[in-house]
């Protein structure tokens, strides 16, 4: 009408001498939605002022929407200022208009079960009277949509009667036209309460729903004695993993709601969390009431619920989505899970997400959709998933032996470790790769049955289980000094198959969390691997996969990011092996602290209790102080496998494996590999290697076996320069290689300790003074004759021989001073033992130049001498090292080895033994 039309049709008033203007809904003026409103208020406002005693200006609309329209300009509330306010009609107001609706409609001529003024008409009052005091409420057209749907099943029980042959009075309102059918009889008419029973699983929901529906049987019955009925809200939270039906069972319920005749109408919306959410400030709301007005009298199903709530983060320090966050503030604004409303909203997500979301946004939300009555949707067991597998093969028109079903399961089972595990939809998924793998045989002609699945279909290593027995050995084929890990995992194998002949769950049996404690290279990472492919055929992991992280991938960066940051993690590894490598590091830091503390807790929920297996890798001294650092530790983590550096002989076995591994990816026409010093060692070569690798064994960077991949790779490289052009096509690995490889690797390992040990000890003693250090093992012979196919073009001959430079005379200088208060008796046997000292060495030195011409009888005694008068040494220059780093003795006097203990060179300083244990 616009502000013309406003003038005009006050000029018309005013042609009949005044009169009354009713303006109906008056706030539409200054919402918004109507083009032009604003102007005819601003028009109004002078109007009515200049108008006064010639005009009436009368205002309507509902309370809340008029105290907008009145704020729009101050001037309104002076120039209106009688304010009449229509309360509700209460019970018995609603039955009178009930009343008279009834003998309006048919002239008087309706009779009603129990009088217009009985029992049933006053339930019918009653009912309209819960709805009083809300937004929306109609009042008389409340009762008159009531009064609809009474003629509705008026109508409805009419036709049902003729049917049946009977002549039933036409003018007539029984009990059930009035208030419905009894609840049990609705039930049992219903299709919906049907469908919800014959859905697979879902025991609690069932039982939930049929409490629900107990709760509006006793209210039936406490009408009919006009007691108080009990107050509950049809608003759910509908709570559960994928695939367990929720969506379903929403549409169900809903459905069910209408056919009890709790909701005016029988249609079940379902919406997404985006589509209440705007891309402008205000529209979240707008779009969020447009929803709920259209819902009225229907079920509105919210499916993801929880991706309304857009705050926190994965990482802890995420800030709240507004746009998000208004469309929860409206939903608790017009959702007031008040008895007797007439719509239905559900929400429907994940639990854990949706105990945050409760958690963090309005404290309205909660109260209107309780957590502690919702409608829990559990995962479904063995059997479940075996009923809903055969239901859908039905469906697509498949069929499966016995065995495949039982292989699907045993998928299934598996597949539960994983993150989100899918239930019902994880089934869908198995049969898509099934169909695939059958349609690929079928087309290869590997079977001739067309719509029948077998077990390889579902899992082609689907015989893993019966294999389990010989599986661990030949896991670990080729690996060397394993044999304590293959007892260990084989004994788990045999818990599992004891438990499950006796029908006992294995998982509570076998551990989940490890420790393994060793130097580098000893095979922590790779025996992980494998215990991951032995739990997943045991059935407890979905993989074999191992996620390979160190300790920084636990910590966080700032206070409240390290707890998110291990259960990411944690949930990554879901169904698979986690390996905390360098796990000794969780020990040190507040971040560490809190990281160690958060794996501590998280190891016993039942989210991560036998769905991962956790294994804390490092130094046997690094873990043990790891596990004091908190007390659950211990009790977390009951298995340890400790794994201990090759022994010289594995060392030498490991490395002739190795390069025969080589030797067959290089056979055939185009090149061999001559490995026979190594396959048929000689004595000597041997007993010079074992020493060389002993010495290896002893340097405190040496990694075992990956050192000894990195020595063969060595070995193989220099093999391949020593292959000249048009020379042939064999690799010869000579006893030279071999030796000259390990020397070159123990010089190198050697140059860096002492290097080390320089840096530690500059500034704290002469080292002149200190004994010098252990002479490398020498070779028992050297090799004067060498073989133009393992010397390499242009190598150097000190990288194939090993050296043959004389020994360092280790001897005590014994012209040390004497120090103030030493007594003879002291000196004197410091003296003795000095020179004792010198005598050995010139024993060691002896030994060293009889060995190279003994016989082989002779030769096993002096090396047994040898390799023992070497661990003496090694021993005592080690003491006589962390003497010198002591201070013990302030001068710096080296240190001479006496009975029970180290005397300083100066007589005056004293360490036992015991204190250097």
């Amino acid at each position: 009408m616009g502000v013309a039309g406003c003038q005009t049709l006050i000029e018309k008033v005013l042609e009949n001498g005044g009169g009354v203007i009713f303006i109906d809904e008056a706030y539409q003026l200054s919402s918004g939605n109507s083009p032009g409103g604003r102007a005819v208020l601003d028009f109004l406002l002078a109007e009515v002022e200049n108008l006064t005693g010639m005009v009436v200006f009368v205002l309507a609309g509902y309370t809340k929407q008029m105290e907008t329209f009145f704020a729009h300009n101050p001037g309104f509330p002076s120039r209106f200022p009688l304010e009449m306010k229509f309360a509700d009609y209460d019970d018995k107001e609603l039955l009178r208009i009930l009343e008279r609706q009834i003998n309006k409609k048919f002239g008087g001529r309706m009779t009603v079960e129990d009088g217009l003024q009985g029992l049933f008409c006053r339930i019918v009052a009653r009912r309209l009277g819960t709805g009083r005091g809300t937004e929306g409420f109609g009042n008389a057209r409340a009762v008159e949509n009531a009064f609809s749907r009474i003629c509705m099943r008026q109508a409805d029980r009419l036709r049902s009667e003729r049917r049946r042959g009977l002549q039933p009075d036409d003018l007539k309102l029984t009990k059930e036209d009035l208030t419905g059918p009894q609840p049990t009889n609705a039930l049992r008419n219903s299709t919906s309460w049907g469908k919800l029973q014959g859905l697979v699983g879902l025991s609690s929901v069932k039982e939930s729903v049929q409490m629900l529906l107990g709760t509006i049987q006793a209210n039936y019955q406490r009408e009919m004695v006009e007691e108080p009925v009990i107050q509950f809200s049809l608003n759910r939270v509908f709570s559960g993993s994928p695939g367990t039906g929720k969506t379903t069972v929403a549409k169900i319920y809903g459905q069910i709601l209408v056919d009890l005749g709790l909701l005016s109408s029988g249609e079940v919306i379902v919406k997404n969390p985006s589509d209440f959410v705007g891309a402008a400030m205000g529209q979240s709301e707008q779009q969020t009431r447009g929803i709920l007005a259209a819902t009225v009298g229907k079920v509105l199903v919210i499916d993801e619920a929880c991706g309304l709530y857009g705050g926190g983060g994965t990482q802890g320090g995420g800030t709240t989505d507004p746009y998000r966050t208004a469309v929860i503030d409206t939903i608790v604004a017009e959702v007031q899970s008040t008895p007797g409303d007439d719509r239905c909203v559900l929400l429907l997500g994940y639990k854990d997400q949706l105990e945050e979301m409760f958690q963090n946004v309005n404290p309205g939300l909660s109260r209107r959709f309780p957590l502690a009555s919702a409608f829990v949707f559990e995962d479904f067991d063995n059997n479940d998933l075996r009923k809903i597998l055969d239901l859908k093969l039905k469906q697509q028109g498949f069929k499966a032996t016995d065995q495949a079903k039982t292989v699907a399961i045993e998928v299934l089972d598996r597949a539960r470790n994983r993150p989100n595990f899918g239930n019902a939809g994880e089934i869908d998924i198995l049969l898509d790769q099934a169909k695939g793998s059958h349609q690929k045989r079928l087309s290869l002609g590997q079977t001739e049955h067309r719509v029948t699945l077998g077990a390889v279909d579902f899992d082609v290593d689907f015989e893993r289980m019966q294999r389990s027995q010989t599986n661990i050995p030949m896991l670990f084929e080729g690996t060397v000094g394993c044999e304590k890990i293959i007892a260990i995992l084989q004994g788990y194998q045999d818990i599992v198959r004891t438990s499950k002949r006796l029908g006992m769950d294995p998982k509570g049996q076998v551990p989940f969390n490890f420790l393994f404690r060793g130097p580098p290279g000893t095979g922590k990472t790779s025996t992980a691997r494998k215990m991951g492919k032995v739990f997943m055929d045991m059935g407890f992991l979905a993989s074999a996969d191992v996620l390979d992280c160190s300790a920084t991938d636990l910590i966080g960066q700032f206070v409240g990011q390290t707890g998110p940051k291990v259960q990411q993690l944690l949930d990554k590894a879901l169904g698979r092996v986690l390996l905390i490598d360098e796990a000794y590091r969780l020990a040190n830091g507040q971040f560490a602290k809190e990281a160690l503390d958060e794996l501590v807790d998280a190891v016993t929920k039942d989210k991560y209790k036998g769905s991962l297996v956790i294994i804390l890798a490092g130094y046997e001294n690094d873990i043990n102080r790891l596990m004091n650092v908190n007390p659950g530790m211990t009790s977390r983590f009951p298995e340890t496998i400790d794994f201990y550096s090759l022994d010289p002989g594995s060392c030498l076995e490991l490395l002739t494996r190795t390069l025969q591994k080589q030797k067959q990816r290089l056979k055939g026409p185009k090149g061999d590999l001559d490995l026979g010093c190594l396959e048929r060692p000689s004595r000597r070569f041997e007993l010079d290697a074992l020493r060389l690798f002993d010495g290896l064994s002893k340097q405190t960077s040496w990694a075992s076996a990956r050192d000894v991949e990195t020595l063969a790779k060595d070995v193989f490289n220099v093999g391949l320069r020593g292959l000249k052009e048009g020379g042939g096509h064999c690799i010869l690995v000579s006893e030279d290689v071999v030796l000259g490889q390990l020397q070159k690797m123990l010089h190198e390992r050697h140059g860096r300790e002492k290097q080390v040990s320089h840096q530690l000890t500059t500034g704290v003693a002469d080292l002149s003074l200190l004994s010098p250090p252990i002479a490398e093992p020498t070779l028992m012979h050297q090799h004067e004759e060498r073989t133009t196919e393992t010397s390499p073009q242009g190598a150097k001959e000190d990288d194939l021989t090993p050296p043959s430079s004389p020994e360092p005379d280790i001897r005590f200088q014994n012209d040390s001073i004497r120090d103030a208060g030493v007594s003879d008796e002291v000196w004197e046997q410091l003296q003795k033992d000095a020179q004792a000292e010198g005598e050995r060495e010139e024993q060691y030195q002896s030994m060293l130049e009889t060995k190279k011409t003994a016989d082989d009888g002779e030769l096993d005694r002096i090396m047994g001498e040898l390799i023992e008068e070497e661990n003496r040494r090694r021993q005592e220059a080690e003491a006589r090292r962390r003497l010198a780093l002591s201070g013990r003795c302030p001068v710096g006097y080296a240190w001479i080895k006496q009975a029970g203990g180290y005397r300083c060179a100066g007589g005056s300083h004293f360490v036992r033994d015991l204190e250097m244990a």
